[in-house]
């Protein structure tokens, strides 16, 4: 068989007539495993870049988690629950929870000059996490909970602050209509910028004393509580397990379980629309590229049949054979890949850094493209890729055993 090798890679050598026939195909099947796995690798990374963005987006408005007042809206303001139930320790020691917080919400109306609007008046207490707002704060400060100040502050979005005018430290007067109209001023501390236009065109933040007093609820009365997760992969299985320690409560309370996926339905069937695109995508890339491998393959095949011939006649087995060939185009596979991922990785890393591709946040939550290397995600993909060509290449093994070696020889 060492024979056998040793006589494949001299005959190897000996070009037929048409020197840049093989050269050329080979190019064009590295050049396009190369580009397929940078679209692949992109797609991916954007699809996940995506997800992250609008997730924390979610998450950052309501938590991942809410438990709230059965049969009605999370932003209930008529049927309040208890803001410390019986469960709440062991809600707070479970292993996947980050924080409990409770909020309260309240509808209202905002009049200045003409511009009328309605709005949405969430109030949180000292233990809510302010991160996301921290990061899409685009003016002003983050409003101070406290109950000592004279006139109360909130947060207002960049959008509902260009409609109706205001600035930072503008007065802002809410009406709230029941039986009485009831009238609250505020101080307008910060404005942020979420880009989610059904949320942020409405949604006011401030003390939740401040909005249980409009509430007539008193201080362990509030709309619902936000449970924030340390990991969003087991949102489902940790929602179960909080239905579970509500039914085995000591006492006798009810809460409705609402996760954010069933909050915000139409961002995460988006995002699961999202993700059959890039399927899509990489089966096709998959396929082209595996297409242009076994073209190349099997040009190089027509070029060296008297080789197969020789071989064939020296005893030496199809599969022997085919595996020289195959080892042959691994060599431009993985030349291509290489060349793949670090054109995409480089490509990546410019527009997380420099947002060059802009889009438009009304139709797609950001205001740029966003990024997402997931290393292995990369790693599953570029082994999946392959394995796949691997498997297509096998395909060209049926030309190897219809070479006639009596014919072939004759071949001059």
């Amino acid at each position: 068989m060492n024979t056998n090798i040793f006589i494949a890679k001299t005959l190897w050598k000996k070009r037929p007539g048409k020197k840049g026939l093989s050269n050329g195909s080979s190019v064009i099947a590295g050049v396009s495993v190369a580009i397929s796995i940078l679209v692949m690798i992109l797609a991916v990374a954007i699809s996940d870049g995506f997800k992250r963005e609008i997730k924390n987006k979610a998450t950052g408005f309501s938590g991942e988690i809410l438990l709230h007042s059965p049969g009605v809206d999370v932003t209930t303001d008529q049927y309040p629950v208890n803001a410390t139930p019986s469960f709440m320790d062991s809600l707070i020691s479970m292993g996947n929870v980050s924080s409990v917080t409770s909020y309260a919400y309240r509808t209202g109306i905002i009049k200045k000059e003409d511009a009328i609007q309605g709005v949405l008046l969430k109030g949180v207490d000292d233990s809510f996490d302010w991160s996301f707002f921290e990061t899409s704060l685009s003016e002003g400060q983050l409003p101070e909970i406290s109950d000592t100040l004279k006139v109360p502050q909130l947060m207002m979005s960049k959008r509902l602050s260009g409609m109706l005018g205001f600035s930072v430290g503008d007065r802002v007067l809410v009406y709230f209509i029941d039986e009485v109209v009831k009238v609250r001023q505020f101080v307008l501390s910060g404005i942020y910028d979420a880009q989610l236009e059904d949320l942020d065109q409405s949604l006011l933040v401030t003390g939740l004393s401040f909005v249980q007093d409009v509430n007539g609820w008193d201080g362990n009365e509030v709309s619902g509580l936000e449970v924030k997760l340390l990991n969003h992969k087991f949102l489902d299985r940790s929602a179960s397990e909080i239905e579970s320690l509500i039914e085995n409560a000591p006492v006798d309370e009810s809460y409705f379980v609402t996760k954010v996926d069933e909050l915000f339905p139409h961002l995460f069937d988006w995002l699961r629309l999202l993700d059959f695109n890039v399927l899509v995508i990489m089966l096709l890339m998959i396929f082209v590229a595996g297409f242009n491998m076994i073209s190349g393959l099997l040009i190089l095949l027509f070029e060296k049949t008297s080789m197969i011939g020789v071989l064939k006649s020296l005893g030496m087995r199809d599969s022997a054979i085919h595996k020289i060939f195959l080892s042959r185009a691994m060599v431009l596979v993985f030349w291509g890949m290489i060349a793949g991922n670090g054109i995409a990785i480089v490509l990546a890393r410019v527009q997380s850094l420099y947002k060059l591709i802009p889009l438009d946040p009304a139709n797609y939550f950001v205001d740029h493209v966003p990024i997402h290397m997931n290393w292995g995600k990369l790693l599953v993909l570029n082994i999946a890729s392959v394995v796949l060509i691997a498997m297509l290449l096998m395909i060209p093994s049926l030309f190897i055993s219809k070479v006639s070696p009596d014919k072939t020889l004759r071949v001059k």
